[in-house]
């Protein structure tokens, strides 16, 4: 990237580009347009190739339009988008990001900033139940020619900004990317990303923040062999911990939650402590110790590590996190051990305490539901699984099953075995349904049956037989 003497550009002062790069996006673009539209003095959309209406689409709400050929680099089409802006500050976006009301006061008043520093902005990618990942990007940035990105994939703008001494400063605003709802879309993004950033990795000096996102990718694609030995990797660059301390802790994160899912307790747990060492405020790393001990039949060290979350302030760093997923997590996995444990009075605290912060959540009212089946409270049980069933009603297996645990133990067995059949076209695939129906049904049970159905004797507490 050929840069120009002068270390601004001619540029309007108190003026914000939004740039972007696009390509097919037409069912995206003009809604992320729309929202950020009253901050923006400017937008420069690149396109990369698009067959579908998203040109039109951006020039009809008033952006610049530059066609350019991919090349696989996505730090090049970024480049030719700043390239384009003549705002003092600029803003990148992707089609699938928002930007939510709140915000745009906020991005008002950043670019009367003065332009000698890097902005970090908090970005949530949103899931479906309003959870999501959220970590402090660097979004927005003085518009001149020695800031540019950097990397083929995931590309970055700080690189460039410390190499001429500029820091990044955390800002109030919020940007939510909309494009990781689905898994199956995640693993197929990584699978494409993967490719790329070993590309960036062959072509420099090692780094913790390539290598890291390539354990990640290979994570999310379920070779864990490749994963674990990229995390090794990423350890084993000199000062990994001392100069990117997030980064060091994330990857200690990825290996134990390898070693969980192999049950390799041991060595998950030495990864876990690790991690929950360097970076204390990440709740997903005190659950996965949770889950570490509970397997390892130390309960007690679980329900400590499950309270500790739910104590913990919420603070977005340079990894994302999903905070309100694992505090849900917390509540679901705090309820069973306190229950199993007989600590009955403490188990009501959390379940109050669940529905008091999460009213909105299905799988809160269904653990509640199977709480008050163990405290021999059938009527109080049944309107929890009901309000489950209100929030989501397809797949809402678990408060199905809820149901008909107490249809049976009120004398209701044909009001069960009703509801099971009506449920079968939904959940005909479903192991759990199909183990649970055979059950209800009394037909003969397989050895896969039986196993399920321990499982559900544990999460319903014992209340079936």
């Amino acid at each position: 990237m050929s840069t120009d003497n002068l270390p601004y550009r001619k540029t309007v002062p108190d003026a914000l580009s939004i740039c972007m790069i696009v390509k097919n996006e037409a069912d995206l673009l003009a809604r992320c347009l729309d929202s950020v539209r009253q901050a923006a003095d400017e937008i420069i959309v690149v396109d990369t190739g698009s067959t579908d209406a998203t040109m039109e689409i951006a020039r009809e709400k008033g952006a610049k339009v530059i066609c350019d050929k991919w090349r696989n680099d996505f730090a090049w089409s970024r480049n030719i988008s700043i390239q384009h802006a003549t705002g003092a500050w600029i803003l990148w976006l992707d089609a699938d990001d928002i930007v939510p009301p709140e915000s745009i006061p906020v991005l008002k008043t950043l670019k009367t900033e003065k332009p000698d520093h890097i902005i970090g902005l908090t970005v949530k990618n949103q899931r479906s139940g309003n959870t999501g990942t959220e970590f402090v990007q660097a979004r927005m940035f003085p518009n001149r020619p020695d800031l540019y990105f950097e990397r083929r994939i995931h590309e970055q703008i700080m690189p460039s900004a410390l190499r001429i001494g500029m820091t990044m400063e955390t800002r109030l605003a919020v940007i939510e990317h909309h494009g990781y709802a689905d898994p199956a879309t995640m693993k197929k993004k990584a699978l494409r990303n993967v490719n790329l950033l070993i590309e960036d990795y062959n072509d420099s000096e090692p780094d913790s923040v390539t290598t890291v996102e390539i354990a990640d990718s290979y994570q999310l694609t379920d070779d864990l062999d490749s994963s674990i030995k990229w995390y090794e990797r990423t350890l084993a660059i000199p000062d990994c911990e001392k100069v990117t301390p997030s980064i060091a802790g994330h990857a200690h994160l990825g290996l134990g939650n390898i070693y969980n899912q192999r049950e390799d307790y041991k060595n998950a747990l030495i990864h876990l402590k690790k991690a929950s060492e360097i970076s204390p405020w990440r709740p997903d790393v005190l659950y996965s110790m949770a889950v570490c001990h509970d397997q390892s039949a130390e309960p007690a060290k679980a329900i400590e590590c499950l309270y500790k979350i739910l104590t913990l302030d919420h603070k977005a760093g340079q990894v994302g996190v999903d905070f309100r997923a694992a505090r849900i997590k917390a509540y679901l996995r705090l309820v069973r051990l306190l229950t199993e444990q007989n600590r009955l009075t403490d188990a009501a605290k959390v379940v109050a305490d669940s529905l008091s912060h999460e009213p909105d959540r299905p799988e809160l009212y269904n653990s509640a539901g199977r709480f008050l089946i163990k405290c021999s409270k059938p009527v109080d049980s049944l309107r929890m699984f009901e309000k489950s069933i209100a929030i989501v009603k397809h797949g809402n297996l678990d408060a199905y099953i809820g149901l008909c645990i107490i249809y049976c133990k009120a004398g209701m067995k044909p009001k069960a075995i009703e509801t099971i059949e009506s449920l079968s076209a939904d959940f005909a695939e479903n192991p759990k349904f199909v183990a649970f129906k055979a059950y209800i049904l009394e037909t003969p049970l397989t050895d896969d049956n039986l196993k399920i159905l321990e499982i559900l004797r544990r999460e319903f507490f014992g209340s079936f037989q």
